[in-house]
């Protein structure tokens, strides 16, 4: 409990200090307030935002597109990745299918859903479980992969089924990289989220910040800038949590 209240004291101390150097740097004339407001006036943006309720339905929209897709990118990447990772024949088959399509930049697929999907949620979907789910997929087969031979020697020698040796030793083995992929995931599931918002125009806070820029709304920009910080801050701070807790049984007592 000391050391996480030393990490949580750090956290809001660099926090204070950025926002302090902001603060300072507007009130001092050092960055014009034309193009860098001050963070009251955000704050204030902010407020009001919330009070008249459509920052409320951009950030819910974007939230919502963020966890839908990592939830179905996370899924998708952990049963493929078992699949590739403990079978050597999936892995020999699919292995050059996926070097194909990891490389290509998600953005570049947006045209295609595009045509494909429409302008609507379920090409937003595609695009952000596209982009996604490579680190939860490769970090999965990693995990699977990489389980210590004694222990399949082990698993031999007990006569495990296939899936009880992947529910007994092979998944808990891949625990710590299959958490650390889908917090990988998570925001990438953030990035592509507030892209393909910018480029459909649909309700979020990448077209509030796109619409806000072409207005010369710099605090509207800014304060779409800070909730999205907010939002992958927030979703960090509570996957960590989460591997916390899954992974305590690693931890000595």
């Amino acid at each position: 409990m000391g050391r996480r209240a030393v990490h949580i004291l750090t956290d809001i101390c660099s926090i204070g200090t950025l926002l302090l150097l902001w603060y300072a740097a507007t009130r001092l004339g050092l960055v014009p307030r034309v193009l860098v407001p001050s963070p009251l006036v955000v704050w204030d943006r902010i407020v009001a935002g919330f009070v008249d309720g459509i920052l409320l339905e951009q950030m819910a929209s974007t939230v919502g597109s963020m966890l839908v897709g990592w939830l179905m990118c996370s899924l998708l990447g952990i049963a493929l990745g078992a699949l590739i990772g403990i079978w050597p024949l999936a892995r020999r088959a699919l292995a050059p299918v996926l070097e194909l399509f990891r490389p290509l930049p998600p953005a570049a697929v947006i045209p295609v859903a595009i045509a494909v999907l429409g302008l609507d949620r379920e090409m937003s979907l595609f695009v952000i479980v596209f982009g996604a789910i490579w680190p939860a997929l490769l970090a999965t087969v990693h995990g699977f992969a990489t389980v210590e031979p004694r222990l399949v020697e082990v698993g031999r020698a007990l006569d495990m089924s296939r899936l009880q040796f992947i529910a007994k030793v092979a998944l808990p083995n891949a625990a710590p990289d299959i958490l650390a992929g889908m917090r990988l995931s998570l925001v990438v599931c953030l990035v592509m989220a507030v892209i393909t918002d910018m480029i459909s125009g649909q309700v979020g806070l990448g077209s509030l910040v796109v619409l806000a820029s072409r207005s010369f709304d710099m605090a509207g920009l800014f304060a779409g800038l800070v909730l999205l910080s907010v939002i992958g801050f927030a979703s960090n701070a509570g996957l960590q949590a989460i591997e916390r807790r899954v992974l305590a049984y690693q931890r000595p007592s």
